[in-house]
């Protein structure tokens, strides 16, 4: 999802671009107007499908096991934002101030790594939306309390998508 959201942007970029560099080289104006409602276009289309398309906040520190989540949410057809967690950096909700998060996530996935210990975001709780806890490994089946869920990251991160679509539809 995000690579098309780029690519839309450096085509807009490039097709304005190329208008600037046909009025400077004192091309016809239906030229030029053609390249820049073109780009405006794109850029419009880019913009749309922005604001469309569902956000999914994924907490955790960068790993293997966080890339192949964020390529099944995007596969999925959600966009991700991403936040290094309370592991990386003192959280703001801890210390009873709003999250900075500028993005307005539908739910938050929350990464856990094998060995980790401590409080777990409370991003589903700030934001007041669903949070899947995702567990390196679980034994057992998902289990889902109100609008929290714990899934474990061995069964697939497809599993991890699953569970937290569920909760979206509850």
């Amino acid at each position: 999802m995000r690579w098309r959201s780029e690519l839309v942007l450096y085509l807009a970029t490039f097709v304005l671009f190329g208008a600037v560099l046909l009025w400077a080289d004192e091309a016809t104006w239906p030229v030029v107007t053609l390249f820049g409602a073109l780009a405006v276009l794109l850029l419009g289309a880019m913009g749309w499908r922005a604001a469309r398309v569902p956000k999914v906040l994924v907490v955790g520190m960068d790993s293997e096991d966080l890339e192949e989540l964020d390529e099944a949410l995007e596969f999925a057809g959600y966009e991700v934002c991403t936040c290094a967690g309370p592991a990386n950096r003192p959280c703001p909700v801890f210390e009873g101030r709003p999250c900075p998060l500028g993005e307005r996530p539908i739910a938050a996935l929350i990464y856990r790594p094998e060995g980790a210990t401590g409080r777990y975001a409370p991003c589903g709780r700030a934001f007041r939306i669903p949070a899947v806890i995702v567990e390196h490994r679980l034994e057992g089946e998902p289990a889902v309390v109100g609008a929290m869920a714990r899934v474990g990251l061995d069964r697939g991160p497809d599993r991890v998508v699953r569970t937290m679509e569920n909760l979206l539809t509850e």
